[in-house]
C-alpha cells in the first residue's frame, strides 16, 4: 500500500493530504473531535462509515459528523483526498490546539493526535 500525503495546520484548520497512489489503498478507520469535510479531489472511493458503504467520485465533498468512524478505499489509482477540521469549537471544550499554536507544538499535536484508531 502506498499512501502519501502532507499536513498543515493553519489558525483554527487542520488540513491533511492524502494520497493514494494504487487501487486498493486505504485511509483506515479513524474518528474526528470535530465535524469534518473530506473534499475528494480526483478518482474514486469506497467510504465506509456506520456500517454502510457508498462509492463517491471526484470531485466531491463529504462531511462527516463529529465521533463518527470512517474509512476511504481507492477504487483508482492516483486518488487524492484532503481531511480538513477545525482544531479549536471557540468554548475550549473540545480544542486540541491552542489559539496561538506553533510549529513545535503542532508537530507535538501530530504526534499525539495521529487521526487514526
Amino acid at each position: 500500500m502506498s499512501v502519501g500525503g502532507t499536513i498543515q495546520i493553519v489558525d483554527n484548520v487542520f488540513v491533511k493530504l492524502m494520497c493514494l497512489n494504487n487501487v486498493g489503498d486505504k485511509v483506515t478507520g479513524h474518528v474526528h473531535t470535530f465535524d469534518h469535510i473530506t473534499l475528494l479531489s480526483t478518482g474514486r472511493v469506497i467510504m465506509r462509515a456506520r456500517g454502510v458503504e457508498k462509492e463517491h467520485v471526484a470531485p466531491k465533498i463529504l462531511v462527516t459528523p463529529k465521533g463518527i468512524s470512517h474509512e476511504f478505499e481507492a477504487l483508482e489509482d492516483n486518488t487524492v483526498l484532503s481531511c480538513i477540521h477545525a482544531i479549536r469549537d471557540g468554548d475550549g471544550e473540545d480544542d486540541v490546539a491552542p489559539q496561538d499554536i506553533t510549529k513545535e507544538q503542532a508537530e507535538d499535536l501530530l504526534q499525539k493526535f495521529p487521526l487514526t484508531e
